[in-house]
C-alpha cells in the first residue's frame, strides 16, 4: 500500500504517548495507509532538506533623537557618492 514498497527499510523503535498512538492509529484507519507509512511521510515532510523554511536573522533598531551623540552618528552607514 505504501510508497516505500521496493525501498530497503531499517527497523526502528519509537515510543509514543497514548494520545499520539491513538491519533496515528485513527489516521491509518482513515487513510488506509500503515502507521509506518504515515510516520515515514511525516519524517520526509518535516526533515527533508529544502522543504523546511530557512529562518534568516535580521535585527532592526529605530530611534529618534533631537541631538544624537557622536557614537550614534559614527555608526551610521552612509552610501558611497
Amino acid at each position: 500500500m505504501g510508497t516505500h514498497v521496493h525501498v530497503p527499510l531499517v527497523r526502528t523503535h519509537v515510543m509514543l504517548e497514548p494520545s499520539q498512538y491513538e491519533l496515528l492509529k485513527q489516521e491509518a484507519r482513515r487513510s488506509s495507509l500503515s502507521m509506518g507509512e504515515l510516520v515515514r511521510r511525516a519524517v520526509d515532510h518535516t526533515y527533508r532538506r529544502g522543504s523546511r523554511l530557512a529562518v534568516l536573522g535580521c535585527a532592526v533598531s529605530v530611534g529618534v533623537w533631537k541631538r544624537p551623540d557622536a557614537a550614534v552618528v559614527g555608526r551610521r552607514v552612509r552610501p558611497y557618492r
